[in-house]
């Protein structure tokens, strides 16, 4: 569907110019909080299409849901332990970084998996 290749567009456009603001490093680390937000609310939107996937994209969206989670909640209980040392950086950036590489991948899967569907059907009604 249309749909599911534009959250993936979206996705990958907002993920490369936050992987580019890199360059900056601060405007990086701002725009990685834009990306989070971004993501957390396509993957909302995953979540109410979810009677239109394959259950292999289903997956792929609960292992998000769950990572973050995880991440969220430790993050929130370790808050006040964070000092400015080599680990601190890698739970503030690196993480949510490789958080936000596994979904660009989700929403790359998503669109796959449904195009193949798409095409499937296109086959399955020449035939006919």
């Amino acid at each position: 569907m249309k749909r599911f290749e534009n959250i993936h567009n979206i996705n990958l456009i907002v993920y490369a110019i936050t992987l580019t603001l890199y360059i900056t490093i601060i405007y990086g680390m701002l725009s990685q909080m834009v990306l989070g937000a971004v993501q957390v609310i396509l993957a909302f939107v995953l979540l109410g299409n979810w009677k239109k996937l394959f259950a292999k994209s289903q997956t792929l969206i609960s292992i998000y849901f769950l990572i973050v989670l995880i991440y969220g909640f430790t993050f929130m209980l370790s808050y006040g332990y964070f000092k400015y040392d080599y680990m601190s950086m890698i739970s503030i950036f690196i993480i949510p970084m490789a958080i936000a590489t596994y979904f660009v991948y989700v929403t790359h899967q998503i669109k796959q998996i449904q195009n193949s569907d798409k095409s499937i059907q296109k086959l399955n009604l020449t035939t006919l």
